[in-house]
């Protein structure tokens, strides 16, 4: 009789009690999004909106301006189903079909999200005097420029000398092939939004399940990010970017040294693209070796990454050899001008402390802040490794005071990993998700 009064709790008791335990974590994670949040706000606009630097909204770039119409109500409609119907739409489709279907949904909220202040707004920011599609208009040869793009890169837009030449070559090859125009290269840049998200889904399933996968897609649907991937070349750096990370994992999980060196190529083509995808290429080869696997060997992770290496090392070797562009080279002479413009003048305690992390968390919206303060009691322990490995090499981003301010933008590379650890079971969390990013569309004017 003692022994019975003195049982252990039941499972269905251990189970409420985690639930109950993910819940306050969630609320306070909440809570904490909002000080943050407001934080940054605050200190921004006292200290930072006014000093010329480009954050007037900050620590956001561009500026506030409220501005609702008529064109908001698509955005609006999608954001209500994927809110009430999303979670049982995720787990109704068909297991091959999730991230392809995710995608498409990320998608058309991007591209509803762009155009809410009319279609002419969707390619807009792709033909200001700072971006690639003018500039390579112009360009006769290109194999010329890139042969001497960094002793050129000052005479270049802010945003071809920022980068590597992988964006206006792309740019310049549309042109050539007769789909010239910011038509097209919008067209690029949410599509690499989408690939992002469905990139995400199929690295998650791999390692945390199908189940894992299901929950977090509604939530990479309406991500807040979509108000600036719809339209900046870095939703396309998302893709390419998210591509390799989900071949590393499928690498990782199956011991795969064929799909360990695709996914270093392709993270070598994205680091052509974006200075930046190192640090993905740095998440990747911490999946590689934290991963479980379904066929363990020993040392395997270690074996992998030799691929993985080889595979980045390819790319960036090829075009050093055929149009001489150095990357190193290319890296220490964007690095030296914004050292010498922007990076100097914006205000590095403030941004580093609060307004990037601010800026983070309005992109990602307060469901993922909550789903990553709940990762420590998941059912399925792998489920945290993608989110935790991104959400370290985002913290040495901005330790690295190398993306000081207009990280909404830069950073999205990063988010639809950190969400795939977010409640996107959860109607109100979903609804919470897409108020948001209306609510900023609506509110703020950027260059994107």
């Amino acid at each position: 009789m003692v022994a019975a009064t003195t049982a252990r709790p039941s499972a269905a008791s251990a189970y409420r009690s985690g639930t109950d335990a993910c819940g306050r974590s969630r609320r306070l994670a909440a809570l904490g999004w909002v000080a943050i949040v407001g934080v940054a706000l605050a200190w921004g606009t006292w200290a930072v909106a006014g000093s010329g630097v480009a954050l007037r909204a900050a620590p956001l770039y561009g500026r506030w301006r409220w501005h609702p119409g008529l064109g908001l109500v698509p955005a609006a409609a999608v954001g209500g189903l994927v809110a009430v119907w999303g979670p049982a739409a995720a787990h109704r489709v068909a297991r091959r079909w999730l991230p392809a279907a995710a995608g498409l949904a990320a998608a058309g909220w991007t591209l509803a999200l762009a155009a809410a202040d009319g279609w002419s707004a969707v390619t807009a920011p792709l033909t200001t005097r700072h971006e690639y599609e003018p500039f390579a208009a112009r360009v006769d040869d290109l194999g010329e420029l890139l042969r001497h793009f960094t002793e050129r890169s000052g005479d270049l837009p802010v945003h071809v000398q920022g980068h590597p030449p992988g964006p206006l070559a792309l740019a310049w090859l549309l042109d050539r092939a007769g789909l010239g125009g910011a038509g097209w290269l919008a067209a690029v840049c949410i599509a690499g939004w989408g690939a992002a998200v469905a990139a995400a889904l199929v690295a998650v399933r791999a390692l945390a399940g199908d189940r894992t996968a299901r929950r977090a897609a509604p939530a990479l649907v309406v991500l807040p990010a979509a108000v600036w991937a719809g339209t900046s070349l870095d939703a396309l750096f998302a893709g390419l970017v998210g591509t390799g990370l989900a071949l590393a994992t499928l690498a990782a999980v199956r011991g795969s040294t064929g799909r360990a060196l695709g996914a270093g190529i392709v993270l070598g083509v994205a680091l052509l693209f974006s200075y930046g995808a190192a640090l993905m290429v740095a998440a990747a080869a911490i999946v590689l070796e934290l991963a479980p696997r379904t066929v363990p060997t020993a040392r395997q992770g270690r074996r992998l990454l030799a691929p993985l290496a080889a595979g980045v090392l390819l790319p960036l070797g090829v075009v050093a050899m055929l149009a001489g562009f150095s990357w190193i080279e290319g890296l220490r002479t964007t690095g030296h001008a914004y050292w010498s413009g922007v990076g100097r003048q914006r205000p590095a305690g403030y941004l580093t402390l609060v307004g990037n992390p601010a800026a983070l968390a309005l992109a990602t919206g307060p469901a993922v802040l909550a789903g990553l303060a709940a990762l420590p009691r998941a059912a399925h322990r792998s489920a945290a490794l993608l989110p935790g490995a991104v959400l370290g090499v985002v913290a040495v981003a901005n330790l690295s005071q190398m993306s000081r301010g207009e990280v909404e933008r830069i950073w999205l590379p990063f988010v639809p990993w950190l969400a795939l650890a977010a409640p996107g079971d959860r109607r109100g969390w979903l609804a919470a998700q897409a108020g948001l990013a209306l609510l900023l569309q609506a509110a703020l004017v950027s260059a994107w």
